[in-house]
């Protein structure tokens, strides 16, 4: 522990302080007092002690400011010689708490011996330093006590405080409690401790709160009290009531101390009393009424609140959200005005309540409705709708149906319809649309649904008038609603007029006086009718040759005509020979449908290749006399002119060889055929063919022009001869094969296509010699008609080997050719036959016996195609083609026949690998019937000639 020297020196004793709360320097003091002998013995003298005798104190009472040093003087007297003495002293005891207050200290004081007068007073001082703290406290006292032997005397300091009292603040030891809490503690603190007992006294005052009601207020003279050295008071309790009113918000009170003698200032704190009741709901509940009689509708407040809770209503149309779908099922719309009085922005109130006020608090809203006679839907529902709430919150219903039943005496009202005269004239084309107005006879109050529907009488759905039917919704107060139906307009000769009924139905309204019957009034003139003519080429297949029937305007029966064949035309149904057959008799009726103004006559057309002229026939069409009676028609002929469009026949003359002295019969073999006679002439002349060498003339006699008839109804592919023969002449001069071209040409019709003599080399030459026992060879036909054999036949020596040569045309005539059989020739007539047979191409043919060979002849083979055609999807047909023979690559061209003659192209291509064409036709009218044939192209090249198919006819699905 440090000290100043000087002071100890001046003073005799050692100054020191204790620091630290009041408390425990208090007692830390007097222990240390004790423990280091400053104590002495006897700390305050009583009053009866004596006073040391010689030696004064200057002062029995000194003070100081807390801070400052209280100085005491001590004198010895003089006036005679003096011995040299010590006087203790030491500072305890009063009010003042040493160490604390003061430097508790002790010491002791010489005075000097003086023995040389005069002998003046001796002065001692002592010096005791006081504390300067920061605590409000009451002037302290402690006692000096002076000792000389059995002698003291004593001084007593005072030591004056220089503290303001402290200041405080209140407190809570929860500002914020819930009501629920049931009370809350206030206490003071004291900004500083206190050297004596501070009491300040406190009050409470409402702001929102209510004493009595939300608390229990402090009783008057209540204080808080903070004891001597603490800083914070004991508390005071303020009781809260727990109600069950709801508060709306929270409730706040203060509590306020005032300031005397201990403190400075003032304070005031805030307590807020959390309510802990849920804020009230209000709703509504549903209310029903006969019309004419108030709907009361019960409003209700789930609990009590502290203060006048409101909310708005409104009134609307309709169903409230309280009723489910199933629930309003059937209920009719109120209508504000017509069955109620609208509110809106009405007020329903709750007062303000205590806490002696039940739980659940009802009061009414009214709405009134009105009396009328309208039948209406019972019940007819309205709804209050529940709004701004005040206090209170909106529950979970707050709007409620009001539903209002009818008086049973209202009735439905009676329907008619208008036009009431309900005749409709229908006019010559398209569709009259006739306007009806179906009429209530008085206003409903409910929704009235009324059905329309309509019936065939003697009129036609979809001729005479478009059916119609519907609903039509009168919506609550309208009267009148309009349907349409179609009237369909035409030229139609019907001979009277028509009916139909209109009928409604509802079970809302009265509809007794249902159906209505309308008539549509004729106004048609009678029909009469043209045929028209046909001009066709005949084809070469069957085909149809369809006349026209037009009427003016249509009928609405069937309008028949009896068919029957007028003589004198060139064309006839009858017959073997070729081209006889030009037509098939047709069907003995005609129909124009009714309803329909086309109808047609349809003529089979027996097409052929035959080279004709020009024919027609006339048909007769005579209204059947049921027709007659009801339209008076008069017969007209119908001429069918059918076109030539074969070609006339053409005469291919046989290439052949010859030798030398020959005397050879040309041949020719016909291709087509023709009706009547067709006349030819046939020339001669060498010519180099091929590069061959041309016979001169010394080689060969030349006949002039031949005149050649092919006799009508020859069949295509037959041989004919051409008059005379060709005398080749045989001379000695060796020399090659050389040729004759044999040419020609047709008048009035008529071809000959050129063929070639050639005359075989001689003397010297590649051919054999001619025989004198020549073999002939001739075929069954000019061609075969697809895949398969054809005979051949001819004379040779009785009973000799003949051996059948060919090479396919295109080949080299005059190159390899290849051995296809052999037989014997008859033993008696030297007849002999094969059957080669025909695949892809023609042939050349020749025969030989030993070395003797026949002529040459050229066999072609030629398209037979089958040909199908079906209809499997709706304006579609497909249309199959295969070769025969089945050669791919060969064009193919299909056909479709028009009407009234002819054939037109749909379509081409080319046969395929396995010899097919297929080609789908779309976008054909659905239910037509169409006939169909196919052209394949042959190959001349080889041989192959080109040819119909048969035709096919087929229904459009």
């Amino acid at each position: 522990m440090r000290y100043q020297p000087a002071h100890a020196a001046k003073s005799g004793s050692v100054p020191f302080m204790l620091r630290g709360p009041k408390s425990v320097r208090t007692a830390l003091s007097a222990a240390v007092a004790a423990a280091i002998g400053f104590v002495p013995a006897v700390l305050i003298t009583s009053p009866a002690e004596a006073a040391i005798v010689g030696y004064t104190i200057t002062d029995t009472t000194v003070s100081a400011t807390e801070g400052g040093n209280i100085t005491i003087e001590i004198t010895r007297a003089g006036g005679a010689a003096m011995l040299q003495e010590t006087v203790t002293w030491a500072a305890a005891g009063g009010t003042a708490t040493g160490l604390e207050d003061y430097d508790p200290a002790s010491g002791s004081l010489v005075f000097p011996a003086d023995a040389t007068a005069p002998y003046d007073d001796q002065v001692k001082t002592i010096t005791i330093a006081t504390t300067d703290d920061a605590m409000d406290e009451v002037n302290e006292t402690f006692t000096v006590t002076l000792t000389k032997a059995a002698e003291t005397d004593t001084a007593t300091a005072t030591i004056n405080d220089n503290d303001a009292p402290p200041g405080y603040t209140l407190n809570f030891d929860d500002a914020s409690p819930s009501e629920a809490d049931g009370s809350v503690n206030v206490t003071a603190e004291l900004d500083v401790a206190a050297g004596q007992t501070v009491t300040i006294p406190i009050s409470s005052a409402d702001v929102t709160a209510k004493a009595g009601q939300d608390y229990t207020a402090i009783p008057d003279a209540t204080v808080l009290t903070v004891l001597a050295g603490e800083t914070t008071s004991d508390p005071v309790t303020i009781t809260l009531t727990n109600d069950p009113l709801y508060e709306e918000a929270e409730q706040t009170l203060t509590v306020s101390g005032t300031a005397d003698a201990d403190v400075t200032g003032t304070d005031t704190a805030t307590l807020t009393i959390s309510d802990d009741e849920e804020q009230p709901s209000i709703t509504i509940d549903p209310q029903t009424a006969a019309e004419g009689s108030p709907l009361a509708f019960d409003v209700h407040l789930s609990g009590p609140s502290e203060r006048e809770v409101t909310a708005k209503w409104d009134t609307a149309d309709g169903t409230g959200a309280d009723l489910t779908a199933d629930e309003a099922d059937g209920h009719g719309t109120a209508t504000a005005g017509a069955d109620y009085t609208a509110t809106a922005g009405g007020t329903v109130k709750f007062a303000a309540m205590t806490t002696n006020t039940p739980g659940v608090v009802t009061t009414a809203i009214s709405v009134r409705t009105l009396s009328d006679s309208i039948d209406e839907a019972s019940p007819e529902d309205m709804h209050v709708t529940l709004s701004s709430p005040t206090i209170a919150k909106l529950g979970a219903d707050i709007e409620a149906t009001g539903s209002i039943t009818d008086d049973p005496a209202d009735l439905p009202p009676v329907v008619t319809l208008l036009p009431s005269g309900n005749t409709v004239t229908e006019g010559s084309s398209g569709k009259k649309t006739q306007t009806y107005t179906v009429k209530l006879g008085k206003a409903s109050g409910q929704e009235i649904t009324v059905d329309y529907s309509t019936a065939a009488g003697t009129a036609t759905d979809g001729q005479d008038f478009t059916a119609a039917n519907g609903s039509l919704t009168f919506a609550p107060g309208e009267t009148t609603k309009t349907f349409t139906v179609d009237i369909m307009g035409d030229t139609m000769y019907e001979g009277a007029s028509e009916t139909f009924d209109i009928d409604l139905a509802s079970t809302e309204a009265d509809v007794t006086a249902f159906p209505a019957t309308i008539t549509i009034t004729e106004d048609d003139a009678q029909p009469t009718f043209t045929v028209g003519a046909v001009n066709m080429q005949e084809g070469d297949t069957g085909s149809v040759a369809v006349f026209p029937i037009t009427l003016s305007n249509p009928a609405d029966t069937n309008v028949e005509f009896d068919v029957a064949v007028v003589g004198g035309g060139s064309a006839t149904d009858t017959g073997i020979a070729a081209g006889a057959l030009d037509y098939i008799t047709p069907q003995l009726l005609a129909v124009v449908p009714a309803g329909q103004t086309k109808g047609s006559l349809s003529v089979v057309v027996n097409g052929d290749d035959v080279y004709e002229s020009n024919e027609t026939v006339s048909f007769s069409l005579t209204p059947t006399s049921a027709v007659q009676n009801t339209l008076n028609l008069d017969p007209k002929n119908a001429v069918l002119s059918l076109l030539n469009d074969d070609d006339a026949p053409d005469l291919e003359i046989i290439s052949t060889t010859a030798e030398e002295g020959d005397d050879v019969t040309v041949r020719g073999v016909v291709t087509g055929s023709a009706q009547d006679a067709v006349q030819l002439n046939v020339m001669f002349k060498g010519a180099s063919v091929n590069g061959s060498t041309a016979a001169s003339t010394s080689d060969f006699v030349d006949p002039g022009t031949v005149g050649v008839t092919i006799p009508g109804n020859t069949f295509s592919g037959a041989t004919i001869a051409v008059p005379g023969t060709l005398d080749i002449v045989d001379d000695a001069t060796a020399e090659g094969a050389e040729t004759i071209l044999v040419s020609g040409s047709g008048f009035g019709g008529g071809s000959v296509t050129d063929g070639v003599i050639t005359i075989a080399a001689s003397d010297g030459g590649t051919t054999p010699p001619p025989s004198t026992d020549k073999p002939t060879l001739t075929a069954a036909a000019a061609f075969r008609l697809g895949v398969g054999t054809l005979k051949l036949s001819g004379k040779a020596a009785a009973g000799s080997t003949v051996k059948l040569w060919g090479t396919p045309v295109g080949s080299d005539v005059n190159g390899t050719w290849e051995p296809l059989g052999t037989v014997t020739a008859d033993a008696s007539t030297g007849f002999y036959s094969f059957l080669p047979e025909f695949t892809t191409t023609g042939w050349w043919f020749r025969t030989t016996v030993g070395d003797t060979m026949s002529n040459t002849i050229k066999v072609n083979l030629k398209q037979s195609p089958d040909f199908f055609v079906r209809s499997s999807s709706r304006g579609t047909a497909t249309l199959s083609v295969f070769g025969d023979p089945r050669v791919a690559g060969l064009s193919v061209r299909l056909l479709r026949a028009k009407t009234g003659g002819g054939w037109s192209t749909v379509a081409s291509g080319t046969l395929d690998a396995n010899g097919k064409f297929v080609k789908t036709l779309t976008g054909l009218r659905s239910g037509s019937s169409i006939y169909f044939k196919a052209l394949v192209f042959g190959d001349s090249d080889v041989g192959l000639l080109t040819n119909y198919s048969n035709g096919a006819r087929v229904t459009v699905r």
